[in-house]
């Protein structure tokens, strides 16, 4: 033994601990090493696709030009019902027989 070399010695329950402790250290290091996902590279998830995002907002935007188009014809062509109501203590009649539009 060299010069200032110090003996351990470990009893049977240390010993026994720090081969559990090796052992799990070992399949976590297995578990990591096969786990891993080869064929998604990591950046693929936080690239955003701004092509697509656009388009699905001008879809957007054509869905509801249609429907206010609609909304927009049914106030030109149909009667429809008007309540005013002034205050909550005075009840108002419905105007009946109002065309929407101008």
């Amino acid at each position: 033994m060299p010069a200032g070399a110090t003996t351990v010695t470990l009893d049977r329950y240390t010993r026994g601990l720090l081969t559990a402790l090796v052992v799990l250290l070992t399949i976590i290091a297995i578990e990591l090493w096969a786990g891993r996902p080869d064929s998604v590279p990591a950046a693929h998830a936080q690239i955003p696709d701004t092509a697509l995002q656009r388009l699905e907002i001008v879809q957007e935007s054509r869905r509801t030009n249609v429907l206010l188009e609609q909304i927009l014809d049914h106030l030109k062509s149909k009667t429809i019902q008007v309540t005013i109501k002034a205050d909550e203590g005075k009840k108002t009649a419905p105007a009946r027989g109002a065309k929407g539009g101008s």
